[in-house]
């Protein structure tokens, strides 16, 4: 597998290709250099069978890209995207918990934002809950319920990360229901 060139970007009609004086690699890539080194990622899709190569600038941005794939619900291309957006703008994003953000992002809605945020950001406090518009009170609600269920906290904290509706009063029961079958 290539995982590393110090070659040419070439187009023809809409594809990219990482070219030499031998032979040339078709590659995602977002144009930021014509010619120079590139980070070379190569995705397998067991399903078409095939070898797909992600292109990067510098390996910070392959690392970023690879820990990103690790992510529930993100696949290659949303994962390429997230790499590409400005570092310090991705954090600031992830700090204050701004779903919209990544929303701006092509295949990702208002529900998958908020998983992949929560994910992003690695932990998950009351301050969290009451960001993504989660009533504390409806929080440990849940949780006093499901652990009379012998369920431990820590789990039930993920089962809600997961859970893509608005939690409200009146929809307690449901949301009850649908943790205790995604456990």
């Amino acid at each position: 597998m290539f995982h590393y060139f110090l070659w040419d970007i070439k187009t023809l009609w809409t594809q990219i290709y990482l070219v030499n004086n031998s032979f040339g690699i078709q590659v995602n890539y977002l144009w930021s250099q014509k010619k120079w080194e590139f980070f070379l990622y190569p995705y397998i899709d067991e399903n078409k069978k095939s070898v797909f190569y992600y292109c990067f600038d510098s390996a910070t941005q392959k690392e970023t890209f690879e820990q990103t794939l690790k992510i529930s619900w993100v696949w290659p291309k949303t994962a390429f995207q997230i790499v590409q957006l400005p570092r310090d703008d991705l954090q600031k994003a992830i700090k204050t918990l701004d779903a919209k953000y990544f929303q701006s992002i092509p295949w990702i809605g208002p529900k998958s934002a908020k998983k992949i945020l929560l994910e992003l950001k690695g932990n998950f406090d009351i301050d969290d809950i009451q960001k993504l518009d989660i009533d504390q009170k409806l929080y440990k609600s849940i949780v006093t319920s499901l652990k009379w269920f012998w369920y431990e906290a820590e789990t039930i904290k993920k089962a809600l990360q997961k859970y893509d509706a608005k939690i409200t009063k009146e929809n307690i029961p449901t949301v009850i229901k649908r943790i205790i079958s995604n456990i």
